[in-house]
C-alpha cells in the first residue's frame, strides 16, 4: 500500500508518454513541435537529418521507447532504471522549451495574466517522476 501512489505516478507518465510518442507519428503534431523543436540548441539539429515528420517520429519512437521501459520496470530494474533516466533527460529538454521557444508558443493570456504553456508545465511533474525512478532503481 505503501508504493501505491508511486505506482500510480508511474504508470500515469507512462500511459502519458505512450499517448503523445502514437501523437508524434501524425502530421498534425510534427507541425506543432517545430517552433519548440527547432528553437532548442539541443534538438535543432535534428532538423538537418531530415523533415518535420521525420523529427517527430524519433521523438515519438524515443517517447514510446520511455514508456515502454517505464512499464517493464516494474518488473525488471535495469528497465526501470533506464526508463527514468532517459525520461529524466526527456523532461528536462521539454521545459529548457521556457527558455528558447518563442515567448508565444510557451506563454498564453488569461484574462490579462501571462499562463505557461500546460503541455510544459506537466513535465515539472514527470520529471519528479522519472528521478524518483531513477533514484530507486540506481
Amino acid at each position: 500500500m505503501r508504493d501505491l501512489g508511486v505506482n500510480i505516478s508511474r504508470i500515469g507518465v507512462g500511459i502519458v508518454l505512450l499517448a503523445i510518442g502514437l501523437y508524434k507519428f501524425t502530421s498534425k503534431e510534427a507541425e506543432a513541435i517545430f517552433a519548440d523543436a527547432s528553437n532548442s540548441p539541443i534538438l535543432s539539429w535534428l532538423y538537418k537529418l531530415g523533415s518535420h515528420q521525420f523529427v517527430s517520429n524519433m521523438i515519438g519512437a524515443m517517447e514510446i521507447l520511455i514508456a515502454l521501459l517505464i512499464f517493464f520496470g516494474f518488473k525488471n530494474q535495469k528497465a526501470a532504471l533506464m526508463g527514468g533516466i532517459l525520461g529524466t533527460c526527456t523532461f528536462l529538454v521539454t521545459l529548457s522549451f521556457f527558455f528558447t521557444s518563442p515567448s508565444e508558443d510557451v506563454f498564453t493570456m488569461v484574462d490579462w495574466c501571462p499562463t505557461p504553456n500546460g503541455f510544459i508545465l506537466k513535465d515539472i511533474v514527470f520529471l519528479g517522476v522519472c528521478l524518483q525512478l531513477s533514484i530507486e532503481n540506481w
